[in-house]
């Protein structure tokens, strides 16, 4: 029961904060659209949908990692924790994309937690930050294009929040 002056909880913020994320393929394009705050909670999360998605890996496990980031963004030290173990535990059962291909919005190529997703992923394959969705693309094609594989459309869904 609320007093006539108290908010209700509906509109108080949320004190704890939490993330989502969601991925899939698109053809040969493991796709990622997470949203902060990037904690273990989060991150476990995506290591979930990963090794879920990771059953739709093409046939010579030959494939692109997109990953777009929508704000906020931020990673505590739990979260990077848990990040480093769940791309370590892919890389020991050698499930690696050919290239990984982050997309943050403009501004945020230059963030604290990118550059750490970065030095990680660079750890076992190449990195590519991007600030828009057709560059982002443009790279995945030309990652496919350097490994004989067909280019894939854009897809509408890219980079929209």
């Amino acid at each position: 029961m609320n007093s006539p002056d108290a908010t209700p909880l509906y509109e108080q913020p949320d004190a704890h904060g939490f993330g989502r994320v969601t991925v899939g393929f698109l053809g040969r394009v493991m796709h990622y659209i997470a949203q902060g705050p990037f904690d273990a909670a989060l991150m476990a999360a995506a290591k979930r949908g990963t090794n879920i998605a990771a059953e739709r890996i093409p046939a010579d496990r030959r494939y692109v990692s997109l990953m777009e980031f929508r704000q906020p963004l931020g990673m505590d030290d739990e979260g990077l924790r848990e990040f480093k173990e769940t791309v370590g535990g892919f890389v020991q059962r050698q499930t690696v994309p050919l290239a990984t291909i982050l997309l943050v919005a403009p501004g945020d190529e230059d963030a604290l937690m990118v550059l750490d997703m970065v030095a990680v992923y660079r750890q076992s394959r190449p990195c590519q930050v991007c600030t828009d969705a057709t560059a982002a693309w443009d790279e995945v094609n030309r990652v496919l294009r350097k490994a004989n594989l067909p280019e894939q459309p854009l897809p509408q869904s890219i980079g929209q929040a």
